[in-house]
């Protein structure tokens, strides 16, 4: 038997919660500072939308975990939850790949990033019981999609920002795995594998947020 889960009140997952919900506050007004210090008006849309997505990943996730919703509401918030993974995803790529193209090959990469987001959303619309695992996987294959555009990265914004880049992937990999394996346990009560990867997730949104805000956007200036 499971031992039962630490509450704070009526919040469910109250780590999960308040820091998911600090990491809102935090991104709203980190996506201030990146659009003042955008140079222009192409790379100012790609901070909004990095912002947004971010915004809206922290903002579902600590409400969702916070809330003691009632089943129907749980399983939605679920899917939202879920969704807006690879939303961050798209999100982070959206001023890399601003920065980094012209023209027609921009357009394209972004409707192939903004397009994944859409089978992602409609996997969660039509196919709602399916494990999580489709959309876990769907967002790693995502976020290492960024190998095929990684040797332009490094011509246009170099090897630093291409660091960066590699390690948020790479820490939000290690996340998604101790979420699917459910390892490790840690604490189970209050800290344990779940918690853990939201740990990793906001880890790896500041490695990005550093990334963007110093190399990307001063790339187009």
């Amino acid at each position: 038997m499971h031992p039962s889960r630490w509450t704070l009140g009526k919040m469910q997952n109250p780590v999960r919660g308040l820091l998911h919900g600090t990491a809102a506050v935090a991104a709203i007004l980190g996506t201030v500072f990146l659009v003042v210090r955008a140079p222009n008006w192409g790379l100012r849309a790609g901070a909004i939308v990095f912002g947004l997505a971010l915004v809206s990943l922290y903002t579902t996730s600590s409400l969702y975990h916070s809330i003691p919703w009632r089943d129907v509401w749980k399983k939605r918030m679920q899917r939202l939850d879920h969704s807006m993974i690879i939303v961050l995803i798209a999100g982070t790529y959206t001023p890399v790949i601003i920065a980094t193209f012209d023209g027609s090959l921009r357009w394209t990469a972004l409707a192939v990033i903004w397009g994944t987001v859409l089978v992602g959303a409609l996997q969660h619309v039509f196919y709602p019981t399916e494990k999580q695992t489709f959309s876990m996987a769907l967002g790693a294959g995502m976020g290492w999609l960024g190998l095929t555009i990684a040797w332009t990265f490094v011509v246009e914004i170099g090897w630093a920002a291409s660091g960066l880049a590699l390690l948020g992937g790479a820490i939000y990999t290690v996340g998604m795995v101790f979420l699917i394996t459910n390892r490790p346990r840690l604490w189970p009560r209050v800290f344990s594998y779940h918690e853990l990867f939201h740990v990793m997730v906001v880890t790896a949104s500041v490695v990005h947020f550093v990334m963007v805000w110093r190399y990307v956007l001063p790339s187009g200036a």
